[in-house]
């Protein structure tokens, strides 16, 4: 199962612009406020500072979701990063740290992270609906430390139901086999081995009537 002690909402479009592509492309995620110069190991007062130097607007909101990407999330925490009705999962790899060649694309603050499931989102309408209804905070990044135990909860029992359906594609490319073996056995001299086909046969048929 997928281990990871905290969980956060992390939305493709800094600065307004789409940039799932580079998401996935970079194993990246990454926030806008591209004025702003390197942020490392910036406490929250002095992002303020830089916000106001920078003429951006200081509300709370604005300086918690900053204060978030560049101090609070941390290596091994997951990421969930929805995308119209796709839903990407990404575990942190990397502290937070600034690329100077992504200032003028406008998402020049970034972590590395690896997808977990870049070949195969979830489908936002199968997640649990509190979880899905968490999905709908507007900020570029969000806690949702509080739905920690429904999203692992979701987890482990997609993890259960995929397993299942891997055993039962496995089973069935052997039925050719299996069908081939039991035909033998019925066309065999012994008798015995005859007799023994014909029973799983009959028990096969009368489980399926």
């Amino acid at each position: 199962m997928l281990n990871f002690d905290d969980l956060w909402l992390v939305r493709t479009n800094p600065e307004n612009i789409n940039r799932l592509k580079e998401f996935l492309e970079n194993d990246i995620i990454a926030i806008g406020w591209s004025n702003l110069i390197d942020l490392t190991g910036m406490p929250k007062p002095e992002l303020l500072t830089e916000l106001a130097k920078n003429n951006y607007s200081c509300s709370n909101v604005k300086l918690g979701v900053i204060n978030q990407f560049v101090n609070n999330i941390h290596v091994g925490d997951l990421c969930i990063i929805p995308y119209g009705d796709k839903v990407y999962l990404a575990k942190v790899t990397s502290p937070y740290y600034y690329d100077s060649t992504k200032v003028a694309e406008g998402y020049p603050h970034q972590r590395k992270v690896e997808f977990i499931n870049k070949d195969n989102p979830i489908r936002r309408s199968s997640l649990p609906e509190a979880v899905r209804k968490s999905l709908g905070a507007q900020n570029y990044v969000a806690h949702l430390k509080h739905r920690i135990d429904e999203f692992k909860a979701f987890l482990s029992e997609k993890e259960t139901t995929t397993d299942n359906i891997d055993l039962h594609e496995s089973l069935i490319t052997l039925l050719p086999s299996a069908l081939e073996n039991i035909k033998n056995a019925m066309e065999s001299n012994d008798v015995q081995r005859r007799l023994d086909a014909s029973i799983q046969v009959l028990r096969l048929i009368q489980k399926y009537e």
